[in-house]
């Protein structure tokens, strides 16, 4: 099988170029596809160097890639800077996902099967009957009620091996299941029905028998009694209608105000406060809901891959994303996502997996991911976002421009070729294959959302890769479309 699918690459590429002596293609695109080609055979090497063949308990699962929990730097209740390893089901579903697509659309890459099974095991631990949790089910660390024996207490969500020190934070990391977890899990059952549809495989696994509309529509921002304090300070409408983070009940007032909410969040410390968890009861963080621009567009995602882009949120959400789209405040529409470029990332994600409602709200994208591009092709988020975080903000832009579409219209062709060409200058080839440093992917959002932080080399090297294909498959189309024209 490996020597089939080695003589059909050398084929392709030998037949690439042919046609591009015939057609009299620039020697610049040949040069590029080839590249491509082969940095795409090394990183999904990388990938499968890196995945984790085994669990060593405590530390890390079989299945996942490793995944850094960071303090950037010292905060209240958290402890100093420190990077410590982290299992956690966004990191692995959102590298697994990845892979499904690229497999789906190239399945000559035959390492990637194996890599999908070993991971979808381990995504699976994370749900909870029709949701999907964060982190994993553990035993506490610590006594978190008067009259606890070690030993013999309910099992909590919380991080794998970051030493949560007070019995304050500890609580608070047994957190609800989440809207965007949930998405990330079922978008990888759906991908690998699909997959294993294509090669006439039956996997009981990969079947949902139940809608899923209802799970998110059921947490929606209307007629609500609360309103998140970051939500307020950053100019977030109210009752929107959109999709909220969090599936669990909210903090209910008889009447919200300011005044009432920024006392609760003054004695967050006392049991009385809405911000404050309770010992095994699962918690909202600070009490209190919020919208988050990337999550509704994981959401959408999700829904689309369901065919059930007629629940009831989701004009309320493509509205929402228009109105963010067309203001360019990035910096803050993510609540858990610091890095600004991460928003059209995540809205062409879910435009180019079928939600065409986010036409216009695409269109706002691509000029501004135009306008913003730097000189040496990357681009940059804000300063305190890992020091700008240049890498990880341009593979988000250059997934963004080929996640658009009709780079001939759009004009994104020079803007695409000179990110490729940024980022394949910080490509790091070892013995493992090839790989990029990882950057923000995910924070601890609000007031933590620039100190605590995760980064993954895995996830940051497997969407390069992914926008490395796409573009790929696009010089490979381009070719053959102008070898089917007529000879003059």
């Amino acid at each position: 099988m490996k020597f089939i699918f080695t003589t059909i690459n050398v084929l392709v590429v030998f037949n690439f170029g042919i046609i591009a002596q015939e057609l009299k293609i620039n020697d610049s695109d040949i040069d590029l596809h080839t590249n491509l080609k082969n940095s795409i055979t090394l990183s999904l090497q990388y990938l499968q160097k890196t995945q984790r063949q085994q669990t060593s308990v405590g530390h890390w699962y079989k299945g996942e890639w490793p995944t850094q929990m960071c303090m950037e730097r010292g905060f209240l209740l958290l402890g100093k800077k420190k990077e410590i390893e982290d299992s956690n089901c966004f990191g692995v579903a959102s590298i697994h996902n990845t892979l499904a697509q690229i497999y789906l659309a190239n399945p000559e890459y035959s390492n990637i099967p194996d890599m999908l099974d070993l991971s979808f095991q381990k995504i699976l631990d994370y749900k909870n009957e029709q949701t999907f949790n964060f982190w994993n089910l553990l035993p506490p660390n610590r006594k978190l009620k008067k009259g606890d024996v070690i030993g013999k207490q309910p099992l909590v969500r919380r991080p794998t091996n970051y030493d949560l020190r007070t019995g304050y934070i500890n609580k608070a990391a047994n957190v609800v299941d989440d809207a965007d977890d949930t998405s990330l899990g079922l978008i990888a059952t759906n991908l690998r029905k699909r997959i294993k549809e294509r090669e006439h495989e039956d996997d009981t696994l990969a079947k949902i028998n139940y809608p899923i509309a209802p799970i998110f529509d059921k947490y929606r921002d209307q007629n609500r009694a609360n309103w998140h304090w970051y939500n307020y300070l950053h100019a977030y409408n109210r009752h929107t209608g959109a999709y909220m983070t969090w599936l669990g009940q909210e903090y209910q007032f008889e009447e919200w105000s300011v005044v009432k909410g920024l006392l609760h969040n003054a004695i967050f410390y006392l049991p009385i406060s809405e911000c404050y968890p309770h010992p095994y009861k699962s918690y909202i963080p600070y009490g209190s809901n919020d919208v988050d621009g990337v999550v509704n567009a994981n959401v959408l995602y999700t829904l689309s891959l369901y065919n059930e882009l007629n629940a009831k949120g989701v004009e309320p959400a493509i509205k929402y994303i228009e109105r963010k789209c067309k203001s360019r405040n990035f910096d803050r529409v993510g609540s858990y996502y610091p890095n600004r470029y991460q928003f059209p990332y995540a809205v062409t994600q879910a435009y180019t997996n079928g939600v065409d409602q986010l036409e216009k709200s695409v269109g706002y994208l691509v000029k501004y991911l135009l306008e913003t591009q730097d000189e040496d092709g990357g681009w940059s988020s804000r300063r305190v976002v890992s020091k700008r975080d240049r890498l990880q903000s341009t593979a988000y832009c250059l997934n963004a421009l080929v996640n658009s579409g009709d780079i001939e219209g759009n004009k994104t062709k020079v803007a695409i070729e000179k990110a490729i060409k940024f980022l394949q200058n910080k490509a790091i080839t070892d013995a493992d294959g090839l790989h990029w440093k990882g950057g923000v992917f995910f924070s601890g959002g609000t007031v933590v959302r620039n100190h605590l932080v995760w980064k993954s080399d895995a996830y940051t090297t497997v969407i390069i890769t992914n926008a490395f294909t796409k573009y790929k498959k696009y010089l490979e189309k381009t070719t053959n479309q102008q070898a089917a024209l007529p000879k003059h």
